[in-house]
């Protein structure tokens, strides 16, 4: 036959072979599925559920962080201000509705906000990432703790809330200022409301170089004072630690900043008021799924 040029008998059949009936029927079910799904993809399904969640009660919470140039010793990584920072957004990413306050010192202390805040992203963490090495060099020199606890306590409201002051600092206090000092004290004695934690970093029994950068953070050379010696920094917590004794607080020290999370969150633990147990509706999008299924199914489709 001259069918037999093109190729066996067998072959050809096998090629002119119509699909059986099942194979139609299931192929057109997977298509039928998987436009379905497609189309339940585009309408966005949501699934509600009711949780329940404890409700907590929102605290003051003012952080005072050392800007001085002694924070820029990098006997922590990447140095002790920007471990510091990278913390405390760390911990204020997982806080809701909490009022917070920033103060930042050095030779003079600064508050940097008028008002504490509950707007997290849009105000607080925008203002802290401003904070940086340029920061510390343009501010004045020195490292006044006193005048810091003055500022932080007067950032507190009248609200009956639980009120904690977070101190962050090196303790290396270069300018000494200690008539503010024992204002502070007897302030923050007076002030029984206020929890005050003094945190702190960097290690105290080796002294560190402070070192200066090019705009491509490679380093061209150290601090160095007006007899061009390099400065030495070494964290002393003598004063943190008296000024804790004194006034009923905390002093704890993280060599490494390592340790500085859970910290915070130790405190924020300690503090943290539950209000009572509710419910909340929640609602989900489960439109993966349906786009899972479409997928899944024509796969299928084509290895058939």
């Amino acid at each position: 036959m001259w069918l037999s040029r093109f190729g066996g008998l067998d072959i050809l059949q096998s090629f002119s072979r119509i699909p059986n009936t099942t194979q139609n029927i299931m192929k057109g079910l997977m298509v039928s599925i998987s436009f379905c799904g497609l189309c339940m993809v585009l309408i966005g399904p949501k699934w509600q559920t009711i949780e329940e969640y404890q409700e907590m009660e929102g605290m003051e919470i003012v952080f005072v962080l050392d800007v001085s140039l002694s924070m820029l010793a990098e006997d922590v990584n990447p140095n002790r201000l920007q471990r510091a920072k990278i913390e405390m957004e760390s911990l204020i990413k997982g806080l809701e509705n909490d009022y917070l306050g920033l103060v930042v010192f050095a030779g003079r202390a600064f508050s940097m906000l008028p008002y504490l805040t509950t707007d997290y992203d849009s105000i607080y963490l925008r203002i802290l990432r401003m904070i940086n090495e340029n920061y510390s060099r343009f501010v004045p020199y020195g490292t006044n703790v006193g005048n810091a606890l003055l500022l932080a306590i007067e950032s507190f409201s009248e609200e009956e809330r639980e009120k904690v002051i977070i101190f962050l600092t090196d303790g290396e206090e270069q300018l000494s200022v200690r008539s503010q000092v024992a204002e502070a004290v007897k302030m923050l004695m007076e002030r029984k409301d206020i929890s005050v934690y003094l945190i702190g970093i960097g290690d105290p029994l080796k002294a560190s170089p402070i070192p200066k950068k090019d705009k491509n953070g490679h380093v061209t050379g150290f601090e160095i004072d007006f007899e061009d010696n390099t400065i030495m920094t070494k964290p002393d917590p003598e004063l943190l630690q008296e000024i804790a004794d004194v006034t009923g607080g905390t002093y704890i020290h993280d060599a490494t900043g390592d340790e500085l999370k859970s910290i915070f969150e130790g405190v924020i633990a300690d503090h943290r008021k539950v209000l009572g147990t509710k419910t909340r509706n929640t609602v989900k999008d489960v439109s993966q799924y349906f786009l899972g299924a479409a997928l899944l199914l024509l796969v299928i489709f084509l290895l058939l």
